[in-house]
């Protein structure tokens, strides 16, 4: 695979990772918070830092997942530890590596005992409906473009970015999604500029230079708690619909009387299920 690299970003992008579609994302809690506080990190405010976007743009989706603002210590410390995954000083790196080491970082510190473990995952691009579902949660999604002059010029008219296809790229960046009830809209690492938060006109699968995937955090124990509620709640339902299929076959008045007596205690137990989930 051809590895490019513009500016500060590396453009490679893996498939590895495990794929975030609509039903994961169905399940998962919306963040009651993010659309009171944004946090923004300066990647030009230290001299170590401005070729790190990739890992300013994941640490500001970490900080909006958990409401948790770091320090430059703690920016330069997962700076630092890119440089031990095969990253070159004072080179950019790959978004999804980005993503990962950050991720490692904050598993691996006290910080994940008082605030939950993360775990990421990519969304396609092109999936239209699972990236508008994380954004109305108000998750911040991490993800690249390709930019020039004229998607400078584009923004910086007007806030807005309306085009779609920019011509050949001149640098590379990384920046963060964000939606809710603010429109779908780019956080750039770079907060002093006057347009570090512009509007997209367009869903980002109509933009080109974008990267073909956006990466996103969950905390690890809501996600594995849903997840077992669901799953749960799903050999229930089968355990329901078996007892109304047994009901119908079965001759014995007595039988039948004791099956409709355990799916009034199923669904009662459903009722639980839904209840648990609406916590999250």
């Amino acid at each position: 695979m051809e590895e490019l690299i513009n500016g500060c970003l590396w453009t490679w992008e893996q498939q590895t990772d495990y794929l975030l579609c609509e039903w994961d994302i169905d399940t998962l809690p919306e963040l009651v918070k993010q659309d009171t506080k944004r946090y923004q990190y300066n990647q030009a405010k230290w001299s170590w830092s401005t070729v790190s976007c990739t890992i300013f743009a994941a640490a500001w989706m970490l900080s909006d997942l958990k409401n948790y603002e770091f320090s430059e210590a703690e920016l330069k410390s997962m700076d630092e530890l890119s440089y031990t995954r095969w990253r070159i000083r004072w080179q950019g790196w790959y978004v999804q590596n980005a993503v990962k080491c950050v991720a490692d970082r904050w598993n691996n510190s006290e910080l994940s005992e008082k605030y939950w473990k993360v775990a990421y995952y990519r969304i396609s691009k092109y999936d239209n409906d699972t990236i508008k579902w994380a954004l109305d949660k108000l998750y911040t999604l991490d993800t690249s473009y390709q930019g020039n002059s004229n998607y400078n010029k584009d923004y910086k008219a007007d806030w807005v970015l309306n085009w779609t296809d920019f011509g050949t790229p001149t640098y590379g960046h990384s920046v963060g999604i964000i939606g809710g009830n603010i429109d779908r809209s780019v956080k750039d690492n770079y907060y002093w500029r006057q347009y570090n938060i512009y509007w997209l006109a367009n869903e980002v699968s109509k933009i080109k230079c974008y990267g073909s995937y956006l990466y996103i955090y969950v905390s690890t124990d809501n996600l594995n708690e849903i997840k077992r509620l669901n799953e749960m709640k799903s050999k229930i339902v089968q355990v329901i619909d078996l007892n109304s299929q047994l009901w119908h076959l079965a001759n014995d008045g007595a039988y039948r009387t004791k099956l409709h007596e355990m799916n009034e205690k199923n669904r009662k137990k459903l009722e639980d299920i839904d209840n648990e989930l609406k916590k999250y």
